[in-house]
């Protein structure tokens, strides 16, 4: 059997998004290869320190943790913050050094570390491995090399730090058209090389498993509702949840008589016009699914991530979405024909209403978006074969 190197400073759950894309293309390479993991740590460790190894067995991986360079999440958010008030859509080439300083993960011979495995490929994953493409290529020429920068359409991409991440690596991986976009429309910009020198990028759609007869029950505490919508404004908990969130009054003075179901961090919580209750059970996904079965239509106020797992879930199920505009989810509502998107709390409620007030709008959305999210990102089978050409070449 082959193996391949998988190198991440996103392994496990705590990670978000970015961490379940890389443990489930981690396991989608396991059905034809064994994978091992050089987890690079990111608390602590200065580049002039001999690299702290240690090995274990996770289920089918061999994981390599290697301590690293600190993360400082909350500088690289102030510089961040800085740098959009002067303009959103660029940041200066001048930031680049710092911003990659900021995402931590560096560990000295981490390079040597890899090649020691005898991989056939490596896959870099995250903007955390920036500065390995060229180490690698300097001790073992021929190793195939490919990257997953998981930057979705975020503008640091633009930055030639992240270059390595784009042409010295055999192919890129993404996760969605946005970031293709991004990514392609880096040629030209700060003095990258033309589009033609990049390499070919690889649109990944990772499949996510729902489980259809949990979803099918319904779920504790909401037996004495009748059609409920679903307001997402913070979910999983740690990741970034709505700005500001309606009270469910002013969502049913907008929407009719429903009951709304909120999904927030730490609280859910349902009302309808003559009782509220708080959802006595855990904020789990498998209580999503079963919100989410039976929801009319789900509502997402959050910041989206890059590759929009509660919006696919929610199409997985039939329920269709009404999502922010310009984001991954706002494209997979606008591929699948499976939920509508919006600007402003105005166009949520009119969009939702829309939804609401037509039932056979409301099949024909549910459908279509169970139908695309089935055979793009329901289909595990599928999503191996994609993941083993894009390793593997």
């Amino acid at each position: 059997m082959s193996r391949v190197v998988l190198v991440t400073a996103r392994w496990g759950a705590e990670h978000g998004e970015s961490g379940d894309v890389v443990r489930l293309l981690a396991g989608a390479l396991a059905v034809r290869t064994e994978v091992e993991v050089v987890s690079l740590g990111t608390s602590g460790l200065s580049l002039a320190t001999d690299a702290q190894v240690s090995t274990r067995r996770e289920s089918v991986f061999t994981v390599h943790e290697v301590a690293g360079t600190t993360a400082e999440s909350s500088q690289e958010g102030l510089l961040r913050i800085a740098l959009a008030a002067t303009d959103a859509t660029r940041v200066p080439e001048i930031a680049g050094r710092r911003l990659v300083e900021l995402q931590g993960g560096r560990a000295p011979r981490t390079a040597e570390l890899i090649c020691s495995l005898g991989a056939e490929a490596v896959v870099l994953a995250g903007p955390e491995t920036w500065w390995l493409p060229g180490e690698l290529q300097s001790l073992q020429s021929g190793l195939r090399v490919v990257s997953l920068p998981l930057l979705g359409d975020d503008p640091v991409a633009e930055l030639g730090e992240f270059r390595p991440l784009l042409t010295q690596v055999g192919a890129v991986g993404v996760l969605s058209r946005a970031e293709s976009r991004r990514l392609a429309g880096c040629s030209g910009a700060f003095g990258m090389p033309a589009v033609t020198e990049l390499p070919a990028m690889t649109e990944l759609d990772v499949a996510f498993a729902v489980n259809h007869s949990a979803a099918a029950q319904l779920m504790v505490g909401m037996s004495h509702f009748g059609r409920f919508v679903v307001l997402l404004t913070g979910f999983p908990e740690g990741t970034p949840g709505a700005p500001r969130s309606p009270g469910h009054d002013y969502v049913r003075r907008a929407l009719g008589p429903i009951a709304v179901a909120e999904v927030g961090h730490g609280r859910w919580s349902v009302s309808d016009t003559t009782k509220a209750r708080q959802v006595p059970v855990g904020p789990s996904r498998p209580n999503l699914w079963k919100l989410l079965s039976h929801a009319e239509v789900c509502l997402d106020l959050r910041p989206q991530g890059i590759v929009g797992r509660e919006t696919l879930e929610s199409l997985l199920l039939g329920t269709p979405v009404v999502v922010p505009e310009d984001t991954v989810a706002a494209e997979h509502a606008q591929r699948s024909n499976g939920g509508l998107w919006y600007r402003d709390f105005g166009e949520l409620f009119d969009q939702a209403r829309a939804i609401l007030d037509d039932a056979s709008l409301r099949e024909r959305l549910s459908l279509q978006g169970r139908a695309w999210a089935t055979e793009m990102h329901g289909d595990h089978g599928r999503f191996c074969e994609q993941a083993a050409r894009f390793v593997l070449g």
